[in-house]
């Protein structure tokens, strides 16, 4: 019964936005993109076997699971690994480096699409890396005994907040989680308050918490971060040498890499660009940003092109900002910087990932504002592995400060890598977590 209440408040919702996601959907492809599949058209498997479903989100998520898709892959032959995702830009991954799975976009969370997806990819155990609550896919694994694994989970504080309040609404979706399998003892906490309820109430799905004693309801384990396993300290030499020639980089050459902005930061970066004397690669968070960026590198008559644009016998010109504006190569650009900043930090969106440059021995500067990635922001402190900057005067301050001194640039950059690299081991963690839910 609940799962049509969910129904009718998606279409209610739909209802009230259709005018808006029409206008999306015609003037950008980021909102058509996957819309059939999401809706259940779905291409045949090829395949009677069972399968794993891993549902990865973005971009972020499908490159951090790589490690664990491969693994499944060699240590489960009787079963199909597939490989959900919601955003372009991972399809645009996915089509390209995951040739070997199925892959598709997630469904929408209305119960008949959702059913579909079930009978068509004959899912035995369901992943869903970091947090993707959606009621109809959890009660609809519950209802066909389909285990669920939450990996890699992390609950930020606005986030927890939501879903406690919702709690009594979700719980049944809350419940059909076999194992929250989190980054950390914070984001365990927070797991063990959702996945609990009252004694007394039956099956989780009534009762009042305000009076209630609590019980466990799924399991909540400390399992850890799988984007630290996905790391490479090495970059590849070939790849590092191609974008310096790209991009046109003297030996002398100090460049910046200002990675996954977003508004609000592109304004602030193209502002303080002419005072910093270096070069300068600006990676939007988003495609459909790209040309706001242009406009705004042009208005303030700074050189810039398209590393869309750029060959071996074409590179940049040696003063040209360049533009990013290509999917996938982002870790190997980070390896030509000298100095790095993470992008969604200084405006309030909380954070893009900065575990990859600072792998990679890159000093990395992020702003305030990461609330996605308490975690490593922590540890990256504890060590002096890391710079958190609160406004833009410091931002500007620590990147001429780190251009101009060499020795401090690779001992923030080596003091960071040291303790990322020897946090990995993850993925077989997650591996007993998967066999033990298989075998269950």
């Amino acid at each position: 019964m609940r799962r049509w209440l969910f129904n009718w408040a998606y279409l209610w919702l739909a209802g009230l936005i259709w005018p808006w996601f029409l206008f999306k959907a015609l003037t950008t492809g980021k909102y058509r993109a996957g819309l059939m599949q999401r809706l259940g058209r779905l291409s045949p498997r090829n395949s009677e076997k069972p399968s794993i479903w891993v549902h990865a989100v973005s971009v972020g998520e499908l490159l951090q699971v790589r490690p664990l898709l491969a693994l499944l892959k060699e240590r489960y032959p009787d079963h199909d690994v597939v490989v959900t995702y919601t955003t372009k830009t991972a399809a645009e991954i996915a089509h390209r480096e995951l040739t070997d799975y199925y892959h598709c976009y997630s469904p929408i969370d209305l119960s008949w699409v959702v059913a579909k997806f079930f009978r068509v990819l004959n899912p035995k155990l369901l992943i869903l890396v970091e947090l993707e609550l959606w009621p109809n896919w959890l009660m609809h694994a519950r209802r066909t005994g389909v285990p669920v694994l939450l990996a890699n989970g992390r609950i930020s504080q606005k986030s927890f907040a939501n879903y406690r309040r919702f709690k009594w609404l979700l719980r049944p979706a809350y419940e059909a989680i076999s194992i929250w399998a989190m980054q950390d003892e914070t984001y365990a906490e927070r797991a063990r308050e959702l996945a609990s309820r009252p004694i007394g109430s039956p099956g989780g799905a009534g009762g009042s918490d305000a009076s209630m004693p609590i019980v466990p309801a799924g399991s909540v384990e400390v399992a850890g971060n799988l984007k630290y396993d996905s790391l490479n300290g090495e970059p590849d030499a070939a790849k590092t040498a191609h974008f310096r020639k790209l991009f046109n980089l003297a030996d002398d050459d100090r460049v910046l890499v200002c990675g996954s902005t977003h508004p609000g930061e592109h304004e602030l970066l193209v502002e303080l660009l002419p005072r910093l004397g270096c070069r300068v690669v600006i990676v939007p968070r988003h495609p459909e940003r790209y040309q706001a960026v242009r406009d705004l590198l042009t208005k303030a008559g700074i050189e810039w092109v398209n590393r869309s644009e750029l060959s071996p016998e074409s590179p940049a010109s040696a003063d040209a900002v360049i533009l990013l504006d290509t999917v996938g190569e982002l870790a190997h650009v980070y390896a030509v910087a000298d100095v790095v900043f993470i992008g969604g930090s200084l405006v309030p969106h909380g954070g893009q990932n900065m575990a990859e440059p600072v792998a990679l021995g890159k000093a990395t500067l992020f702003g305030p504002h990461t609330d996605n990635f308490k975690a490593t922001v922590r540890e990256l402190k504890e060590c002096k592995g890391a710079i958190e900057v609160q406004t833009p005067k410091q931002l500007e301050h620590e990147i001429k400060s780190l251009l101009a001194d060499k020795s401090t640039r690779e001992a923030i950059g080596r003091a960071g890598q040291t303790r990322l690299l020897a946090s990995r081991g993850a993925t077989q963690r997650y591996v007993g977590l998967i066999e033990r839910l298989l075998r269950d």
